[in-house]
């Protein structure tokens, strides 16, 4: 913005009307008039940014309320959510999907549980030291493990590993046996003053066999044997499980984990109480869409540009629960579930809670539908999906709105460009002119004395 306060500072006489001040003023009334309706603009824009925003987050819940009831939803939908419990303290359990857990009751008796072989040497004080007698070429312990897994370590099935001892530390032999992943080794303080490596089976039910050769570590010795490979044993249902693992995975889903010896029962069912507080969290986020929407279009100070793609949304989503299936053309309102006057939909818990016990699969049929006949919920689904897609109603909005502003910045700029151009050029004028009066009113000034002294000589 230019600066035109130093104009006409040193005219003087009737030159220094013509100053900065005067074309400051016209310059700001002029600018009053077509620019600050732009700012205005800008302002109404950046509103309705701030808007919009807000309706988005609503359509967002909502959209996040609906997907349960989708019928192409990735996850579960809310029709097939089933829980699960267990009576006694042997196993644990989860599903790798629980849409595909099988109703009904399963028996696990757990007699044995997997452990792996462990072995303890005998307590040394300092584990940085080298161990004693690992100094000659050939001080070695020798570990075999049982491969196959049938609790049976002989010579031809099973693997031979080595590990030198020759000037070697407790923390560098453990090292080394713990590069490989048939084991696990660690050095474990076991008192203020002593400490012992502990070496295990990396995996339950794999039994070990250590020798030792020119060093004495104490791990051939029977005490130093602390713990003996098993394998998991437990009948599911009647069936006999005898594996190394203490979990396993029956009907191809359900994983279950034994922790004690025992008797438990596993139990699996459909849920339906989760229904109910589904579809009321769905009404709930369906009326403030609709309620910020409303406030957005209709309050007196609006800043909405295109009210109408806003009904369209609403009118669209609401058309979608009137949807009727069977002979009966039942619907939705006939479970409870009803607008009213003020157009925020209604929910009769006692009468839904009803119909949930006793026409549970109409209320799926309307929510879900098929592939060929889409329920409300896959079709309101789809239906936000578009909305955003490229060529859809909000996708259309955001581009207009994007549109609308860089026009109206491209605009404001070449506005102001016009005026700065305008002042600057009559800031230039102004100068041209307070030099020329200054200039004439001096010759005047002149002339004046001149007329003035030959008066006074006669």
């Amino acid at each position: 913005m230019s600066d035109y306060s130093t104009l006409g500072a040193f005219s003087t006489g009737g030159a220094s009307a013509l100053n900065g001040d005067i074309i400051q003023k016209l310059k700001d009334a002029e600018s009053k008039s077509i620019v600050d309706p732009l700012d205005k603009k800008l302002d109404d824009w950046q509103l309705e940014s701030d808007k919009m925003v807000e309706i988005n987050e609503k359509l967002d819940a909502f959209y996040n309320s609906i997907k349960t009831f989708d019928l192409f939803s990735s996850s579960s939908n809310i029709f097939e959510q089933v829980s699960a419990s267990t009576t006694g303290e042997s196993v644990i359990f989860d599903a790798l999907d629980v849409t595909k857990l099988k109703e009904g009751t399963m028996t696990v008796e757990v007699t044995q549980l997997a452990q792996k072989d462990v072995y303890q040497t005998n307590t040394f004080s300092d584990p940085t030291v080298q161990i004693d007698g690992g100094d000659d070429d050939g001080d070695k312990i020798t570990i075999k493990i049982d491969t196959d897994g049938d609790g049976d370590i002989d010579d031809d099935d099973d693997d031979a590993i080595e590990f030198s001892t020759e000037d070697k530390t407790y923390e560098e032999l453990a090292e080394e046996i713990n590069n490989n992943s048939n084991f696990s080794a660690s050095i474990e303080k076991v008192s203020d003053d002593e400490y012992r490596l502990v070496i295990k089976s990396a995996q339950e039910g794999k039994a070990l066999q250590i020798t030792e050769d020119g060093v004495d570590l104490g791990l051939g010795e029977d005490d130093n044997h602390i713990l003996e490979a098993q394998n998991l044993q437990a009948t599911v249902d009647g069936v006999e499980y005898d594996v190394s693992s203490n979990t396993i995975t029956v009907d191809g889903n359900l994983k279950i984990t034994g922790v004690a010896e025992g008797t438990s029962t596993i139990s699996v069912s459909k849920d339906t109480s989760v229904i109910q507080p589904a579809i009321e969290e769905l009404a709930k986020t369906y009326n403030d869409l609709v309620s910020t929407i409303d406030g957005a279009i209709y309050s007196e100070d609006s800043v909405i540009s295109d009210p109408s793609s806003l009904r369209t949304l609403v009118s669209d989503i609401k058309q979608a629960f009137y949807k009727t299936v069977g002979d009966d053309e039942e619907s939705l309102f006939g479970f409870g579930i009803s607008f009213d006057y003020h157009g925020s939909m209604v929910v009769d818990s006692t009468k839904l809670g009803s119909a949930l016990v006793t026409n549970l699969d109409d209320i799926k049929s309307l929510f879900l539908g098929t592939a060929d006949d889409k329920g409300v919920g896959t079709q309101l689904k789809e239906y936000i999906d578009f909305a955003r897609f490229p060529g859809g109603i909000i996708d259309n909005y955001t581009d207009h709105m994007t549109e609308r502003k860089t026009k109206l910045e491209e605009e404001k700029e070449d506005t102001v460009k016009k005026l700065d151009i305008k002042y600057d050029t009559m800031a230039r004028q102004f100068a041209a002119y307070g030099a020329l009066i200054t200039q004439m009113e001096s010759s005047f000034s002149g002339l004046k004395m001149t007329i003035q002294q030959s008066i006074a000589s006669k």
